[in-house]
């Protein structure tokens, strides 16, 4: 038996044994409801990070995140290549409006070339400048972009669901 208190097997398959007490650790998998760990009959889960685990039916869960959600791979292309199939363009994990944030001059430089790009969502209207002079007279210059956020959508939220899925 081994309590496992820390660890990061997100995308992976954790190395539970039955018997072990999990009392933190990172187990995130890419597709919600996920089996994981199969064979272990027997495990304590009192804390960690479980997000689109499916737990056994033998294990006893006094705590964790046990959310599931659909993640899109324009807010995280990484998961791409770790197996999760990409988004369409225009795929439901995208907002309804553009939302305007502030940003750095290189990212500003950069959404200012994707203007050029046919494929790209940004349009030169997306872009702004917010030009000011401060009281030494010295102009500020606030860069603002304005385009579609993506965010995973939320399946399940709370202690997992115990049914055939």
């Amino acid at each position: 038996m081994a309590i496992i208190k820390s660890g990061n097997f997100s995308f992976k398959e954790p190395p539970f044994k039955d018997g072990d007490v999990v009392e933190g650790g990172n187990y995130t998998q890419l597709i919600p409801y996920t089996e994981i760990c199969k064979s272990v009959t027997k495990l304590t889960v009192n804390g960690g990070n479980f997000v689109n685990c499916k737990p056994q039916d033998g294990w006893i869960l006094n705590g964790g995140n046990w959310c599931q959600a659909e993640f899109c791979t324009h807010d995280r292309p990484e998961l791409i290549e770790k197996g999760l199939t990409p988004c369409v363009a225009d795929c439901g994990h995208k907002s309804k409006d553009k939302i305007e944030r502030d940003v750095d001059e290189p990212e500003y430089r950069k959404k200012a070339a994707e203007v050029k790009d046919i494929k790209s969502s940004i349009t030169a209207e997306d872009l702004s400048i917010d030009k000011t002079v401060d009281t030494d007279g010295v102009t500020v210059q606030k860069f603002k972009v304005s385009e579609y956020e993506y965010k995973p959508s939320i399946v399940q939220k709370g202690m997992p669901w115990r049914g055939a899925k």
